[in-house]
């Protein structure tokens, strides 16, 4: 993505112009999406390719200019925004803004390949259009996402870059002759892992937690244009290598809170020796930077420093910035940057790079951070995702609101200080706001005010609430200073989206937003008082929903306090159960609703009690695993103690938790013999003052719930038998590995599945001698490619829809890429085939053992709880999912989307499942017992299942094949 500066009229004429010729729905015609949108040439199909996955950029033309608001004075725009500071008593209608041009989406698309290179993408207008929508859906989800492509070959005519002696230069992506990735006729198919989507959607959010390695790649290309400022001038103005103290990890170390800064060493020293200056290295590429081709120039930029390091880009480098010159003779580049969301790569001309405003932009959108507009895309100049500062002295803007939730709703920066309401079930509330460039005197001043605040609509699109504090970091900002900005964001405000700027409130003026979430009522935010002169600045803000005058009917006494919960249901509603603990009283279980007791889809249920003042834990489930909105219908929920909201909510995965209340020495208090049921508040606040926001609302799940009692006691030793007692001590990982493969394939498209026949007999007992794996290759860290077959392949005379086993490795870390297994039946059949994997061993499944291995020796025949069911599916990550042709008389090979890794000495466990079956052998040994072991790992009995993550059978010895490569010896 990038950011456009203004354009002059006659440009814009002219652009608009443009659009509209091209803006035919019925268009076949197939565009390039990294080459200026031209038609491509007559290409023909090589091969069919499923990306690695879709990766979304952005390039938007501009008219060379620098943009306006270029002095250093702190210009209030606010008045010139078609009046959207409201005076004292006026009262404007969000729908009134949405009368306004809406913001254009301008993102464009590659497909990345295996070894990480990138390919561009022609598709259709039609298509383009999807695409954009479904990235604001949430249903692309950039460098996640894959779909099929055909791979296209341009004829030779069209790969001539330059020529240099007489002697043409090709293009090559992947060292082949230059191709291209288009989509197949009609509408998108993309492939987005529902249960690793939540891991993986904001996984670049994880650098805003730490300082991060940054590499900066000067590019010298075949006719010697390159960038105008050399390797230690670039990392003074990028790093203040040599001094300067405008840079863009000076500006986000404060927008940050002193969280997130970037760093131009490596981590390796041999590494920094072969940079040109700290964090800089200049390259020469064979090919010419004209006419421009982004996915040509990045491989060879991205080729040839990984050549001069010695690595393989990223590698641990966080970020990766790619300057070059220029990339059209008439010296007008029509962007000035451009950045791949959710990922590592961006791309700048000319002397863009040295602007810290530009880098923080770009950065922004390798978190998943999107543009930020007004009327327009990029005419929020109240932060750095609109259009930023354009000097390389002016740097000093922070994001707003809607981008600072989407940053904390992740867990980085604003974690303490933020507050999810939902205004249909808190209609009157106060609040103190503090800005985010103050964000660090907050505790010492006021430890109940807030950073950002998102107030709810259950519906995809939410409004977001900051004080848009005008100093320190965010000095140099240009609309709305030192006033209270409300933006709305879609995606919920957790994923990509672009913002949209709705208001800037001054002290005493109000802002109604009508028809709130579809509710057909209004909800007014009014500013009752800024004061700028204390330290930290705050402002003071209400929020009420509808006229807030409604009257409670009177509440019985209640000696303790009242618990309340209410859920809204979504399309679902059988899917919700939830569970109070009192976690002062052995965590009995205080209220609860299961699976099923609700019936009705949209609507409310509540339930409450007068409880003991203890301290309590709420958990909501859900058994999809899609929480209660808002794919599904729009549900919600909230809890209530006392008088306060303790949270409300209703976007999550499997389950969400809070804990809330103290432990104090006081009998539970007996509940009173009646109760209204009205749902309305028990009283509206009586002054304007703030009242102190929950700071304990979870900003994201713990990755296990915990069990619905406590244990009576940790396990003395490893159980005796064959049946664990409780869940392991340790919980899995949340996310994969994060490192890069070792090595990257030999190709770009996945060659077709190997097939082995069965052998026509095979020894009824595992032999003394394990067989030794085959080597396949050797790996550039020292390890080893193998494959090993179980030597009970011939036995595998058993079926079910799912088996899990574990894998111990030896001294040597093992790394699985893929997995053979059998079909069943008579023919060969195209089954749905997923692959989960979890650290540990694995936990039991909630239904009953209706089978046993032949010895008779079981885990346990009774029934788990549907929470330990539901945690179990939490800590698995799927490594495949995928329509599979498996045979009942050959071992199909399954080349996993992700390694699974086991460390040396380590244990991970594994699943496979196939809709239309897969074999097994029946166990005649003990669960976790080993069954077979090549010279790296052991395998370990496991069990099978006839459902998906239900009813477990047989004990089962896994058979088939591993391919895996080991690592150095431990």
């Amino acid at each position: 993505n990038n950011y456009m500066k203004p354009l002059s009229l006659a440009a814009l004429l002219i652009s608009i112009n443009l659009s509209f010729v091209n803006a035919n729905p019925f268009e076949d015609e197939h565009r390039s999406l990294l080459s200026g949108g031209e038609a491509a040439a007559e290409v023909s199909v090589v091969e069919k390719y499923t990306c690695k996955s879709i990766i979304a950029i952005g390039k938007i033309r501009d008219s060379g200019g620098k943009g306006g608001f270029q002095t250093t004075d702190n210009t209030d725009a606010s008045n010139k925004q078609g009046g959207r500071s409201l005076r004292k008593g006026e009262k404007k209608s969000a729908r009134s803004n949405k009368e306004d041009k809406p913001n254009e989406p301008d993102e464009d698309f590659v497909c990345e390949l295996e070894d990480g290179s990138v390919m561009t993408i022609e598709a259709t207008d039609e298509q383009l259009r999807e695409m954009r929508s479904a990235l604001r859906d949430g249903n692309l989800v950039s460098q996640v996402s894959t779909m099929e492509v055909d791979i296209m070959a341009q004829p030779p005519e069209e790969q001539l870059q330059a020529v240099k002696g007489g002697e043409a230069i090709r293009a090559r992506v992947n060292g082949d002759e230059k191709k291209a990735a288009k989509l197949p006729p009609g509408s998108i198919k993309l492939r987005t892992k529902k249960r690793r989507l939540a891991e993986h959607a904001q996984r670049r959010l994880g650098t805003l937690f730490r300082t991060n390695r940054m590499l900066v790649i000067l590019v010298n290309d075949i006719d010697e244009k390159k960038p105008p400022f050399g390797a230690d001038e670039t990392s003074d103005k990028i790093f203040g290598t040599y001094g300067d103290q405008e840079n863009p990890s000076v500006q986000l170390s404060g927008c940050s809170n002193n969280q997130t800064s970037l760093t131009p060493d490596s981590g390796d020293p041999a590494i920094n020796a072969l940079m040109d200056a700290p964090g800089v290295v200049e390259v020469d590429i064979a090919i010419s930077i004209r006419p421009f081709d982004g996915a040509t120039i990045e491989n060879a930029a991205i080729e040839a420093a990984n050549e001069k390091l010695g690595i393989r880009l990223p590698g641990m480098f966080d970020f990766v910035a790619i300057v070059i010159e220029d990339c059209l003779d008439s010296n007008e580049c029509g962007f000035a940057a451009y950045a791949y969301l959710n990922s590592w790569k961006s791309l700048y001309v000319k002397d863009y790079y040295t602007y810290p405003a530009i880098i923080t932009h770009e950065l922004g959108h390798n978190v998943n951070l999107g543009h930020s507009g007004l009327a327009q895309t990029y005419d929020d100049w109240s932060c750095s995702m609109g259009n930023p500062l354009w000097a390389d002295h002016l740097d000093k803007m922070c994001f707003n609101p809607a981008k600072n939730w989407q940053i904390a709703h992740h867990g980085a920066w604003y974690v303490e200080h933020k507050l999810l309401l939902d205004p249909k079930t808190t209609p009157v509330s106060s609040h103190r706001l503090v800005g985010v460039s103050e964000y660090g005197l907050i505790e010492s001043s006021y430890p109940t005010a807030l950073a950002v605040m998102k107030l709810e609509t259950r519906t995809s699109t939410d409004f977001f609430v900051g004080f848009n504090r005008a100093n320190r970091q965010n000095a140099d900002n240009r609309l709305a200073s030192n006033e209270v900005t409300l933006i709305t964001a879609g995606n919920n405000g957790e994923g990509y989206s672009e913002s949209t700027f709705i208001a800037g409130l001054k002290q005493g003026e109000s802002y109604v937003i009508s028809d709130f979430g579809g509710s057909k009522e209004d909800l007014t935010v009014t500013v009752n008082k800024i004061d700028t002169s204390s330290s930290p600045g705050y402002a003071d803000v209400s929020i009420v929903f509808g006229d807030g005058s409604s009257t409670p009917a009177p509440t019985p006494y209640c000696s303790g306090k009242w618990l309340k919960v209410a859920v809204d249901t979504d399309n679902y509603p059988s899917e919700t159960s939830w569970e109070v603990f009192d976690k002062c009283d052995n965590d009995a279980v205080v209220m609860s609703v299961v699976e099923g007791q609700y019936t009705k889809a949209g609507e409310r249920y509540e339930r409450d009690k007068c409880v003991a003042d203890s301290r309590y834990e709420f958990i909501i489930h859900d058994e999809f695993g899609d929480g209660v909105c808002c794919s599904w219908g729009s549900g919600a929920y909230s809890v209530e103690y006392g008088d306060k909201v303790v949270v409300s909510g209703g976007e999550f995965g499997v389950y969400d938790k809070i804990t809330f209340g103290s432990c104090i020495n006081s009998p539970p208090t007996a509940q009173p013999t009646n109760k209204p049921t009205t749902s309305s508040p028990t009283k509206a606040p009586a002054t304007s003052e703030p009242t102190a926001a929950p700071t304990n609302v979870p900003t994201k799940a713990p990755t296990t719930p915990p069990p619905s009692a406590k244990p009576t006691s940790e396990p003395s030793a490893a159980p005796t038998t064959n049946a664990p007692t409780k869940v392991p001590a340790t919980p899995p990982p949340s996310a994969k590995p994060t490192s890069e493969p070792s090595a990257a394939p030999t190709t770009n498209a996945p060659t077709k599945a190997p097939v082995t026949p069965l052998p026509t007999a095979l020894p009824t007992a595992i032999p003394t001698s394990q067989p030794t794996p085959t080597d396949v290759g050797d790996d550039s860290g020292g390890g080893t490619f193998r494959e090993y077959t179980t030597p009970n392949i011939g036995e595998a005379n058993d079926k079910a829809k799912g088996v899990i086993f574990t894998i111990t490795a030896k001294s040597k870390d093992v790394i699985i890429t893929a997995l053979g297994i059998v079909g069943v039946g008579k023919d060969a059949k195209n089954s749905d085939v997923q692959v989960y994997s979890h650290s540990g061993s694995y936990e039991a499944f909630p239904d009953d053992r209706r089978g046993r291995g032949k010895s008779g020796r079981g885990r346990g025949r009774g029934k788990r709880s549907s929470r330990l069911f539901r945690s179990s599916i939490a800590a698995w990550d799927e490594y495949f999912e995928d329509k599979v042709m498996l045979n009942p008389q050959e071992i199909v090979d399954i080349e996993l989307d992700e390694e699974i890794t086991i460390p040396a000495g380590g244990t991970v466990s594994v699943y496979v499942l196939s809709k239309k079956g897969v074999s097994y052998k029946a166990s005649d040994s003990n669960e976790f017992d080993g069954y077979a072991e090549s010279d790296d790992f052991v395998l370990k009995v496991g069990t099978a299942t006839k459902k998906e993550f239900k009813q477990t059978e047989k004990l089962a010895d896994f058979a088939g094949r591993i391919v895996y490569e080991t690592g150095i010896a431990a």
